[in-house]
């Protein structure tokens, strides 16, 4: 029957509306469908658009548990604890008990769990940063690339009175499309161009290429930028060394937000809430929510919801408290929103989401059990070896880095 219909039309009709699941098992029907579906960025383009359009979409997150593993210090007795990611896990509501696995990362190098950079995702794809290598991957097609190193990288930031030296961000260019990963990082130099910023495009560059301007300012190391409508969104560290300087007063007039544009590669300041001043730590990023900036205010029994969506405008934008979570708990981490329930984590390490009919439990992570399709086999993970873990929403999609 497809032999009658033009290729034409079974692409813009028919494949288009399928998700990518389906797509790569048609992907070996004919020739003609592997190569729109796997080597046409035209049609994943196409695809992606649709999948942005649907009003309702499937509630799937992308879960990545962060395993404790000891490991004996060369010449020396101390053991040191790092953590090591066993893979990338997809979890639907469907099935609230069991993610599946969709990328095996467990032959990736073990990280200090004090020195860990979260992923980050967009359109797709997503970005596992370390502090020495960093992988771009299509957990749906299995597509995976490793950036090459750096010569910018050094070895601590502790001259600068941080933890880490650098703090990764990922996003999509939306002037060319092209999907970028920038890179902050300090110099081993104490000086005024102590501050750098490098860029490297996926599918186009070979290095990392430096910016023409320089970051204003410190941002936090080991925070992943937030992507937001094409730009990247740093928190500023006025806990930096290179303000030690300045009086509490000064640090209180700093700016808290950077925005890095990936089209033209630019920087801007952005100012927090009202009730948001340089100098109060921000151990959470900002997220995502219904197309705006979100940042959460925790408080007693509740947490408020301040959000903007003029970043891009050269004046001050303007936070409104938009939503008040009725949460008696430790608030930890907004995650996103999902058919406009706001999904987000407690310090217990459980996801929550709060519907028009309240607060309730998504899952719990020490309950959560791990799916193997290629061995068949389930795995838990008691409370005591999960350290940490990462949760972001997440479409499977086509597009090929």
């Amino acid at each position: 029957m497809t032999s009658l219909l033009p290729h034409d039309l079974i692409v813009s009709e028919i494949l288009v509306r399928l998700p990518a699941k389906s797509l790569l098992r048609l992907s070996c029907v004919c020739k003609a469908w592997r190569t729109t579906i796997s080597d046409d960025p035209s049609f994943s383009q196409a695809h992606l658009h649709r999948l942005h359009q649907q009003n309702k979409k499937p509630c799937s997150l992308l879960i990545t548990p962060r395993i404790t593993v000891e490991a004996a210090e060369p010449w020396s007795w101390t053991i040191s604890h790092e953590v090591s990611a066993p893979g990338l896990y997809l979890w639907e509501e469907s099935k609230p008990d069991v993610a599946a696995l969709l990328h095996d990362t467990s032959s990736f190098p073990a990280e200090d769990k004090w020195a860990r950079h979260r992923f980050a995702h967009c359109d797709g794809l997503v970005m596992l940063p370390a502090e020495d290598t960093v992988r771009v991957l299509n957990p749906a097609t299995r597509q995976a690339v490793v950036l090459p190193w750096s010569p910018n990288i050094v070895t601590s930031g502790r001259r600068w009175g941080t933890e880490g030296h650098q703090a990764f961000g990922f996003g999509r260019d939306h002037g060319t499309n092209a999907y970028k990963v920038a890179r902050f990082f300090y110099r081993e130099c104490l000086a005024e161009d102590a501050l750098g910023m490098e860029v490297f495009t996926i599918r186009k560059d070979d290095c990392w290429r430096e910016t023409v301007t320089r970051p204003p300012f410190c941002f936090v190391a080991m925070q992943t930028a937030t992507f937001f409508k094409g730009s990247l969104i740093w928190t500023v560290d006025h806990e930096s060394l290179m303000y030690e300087d300045l009086s509490p007063d000064e640090i209180a007039d700093m700016p808290c937000f950077v925005r890095f544009s990936l089209e033209d590669e630019s920087f801007n300041i952005i100012t927090g809430p009202p009730w948001y001043r340089g100098g109060q730590r921000l151990e959470m990023p900002l997220a995502e929510l219904n197309g705006e900036l979100a940042m959460p205010r925790p408080g007693y029994k509740s947490v408020q919801i301040w959000m903007c969506d003029d970043v891009e405008s050269i004046s001050p934008p303007r936070w409104e408290r938009r939503h008040v979570l009725n949460f008696p708990f430790s608030f930890h981490q907004l995650i996103g929103t999902s058919n406009d329930e706001i999904v987000f984590r407690d310090i217990s390490d459980s996801l929550w989401r709060q519907t028009p009919q309240g607060v309730d439990i998504m899952f719990h992570m020490e309950a959560l059990r791990y799916y193997n399709h290629d061995t068949s086999t389930l795995v838990e993970y008691s409370g005591e070896t999960v350290q940490d873990f990462d949760a972001i929403f997440y479409i499977p999609t086509l597009v090929p880095i």
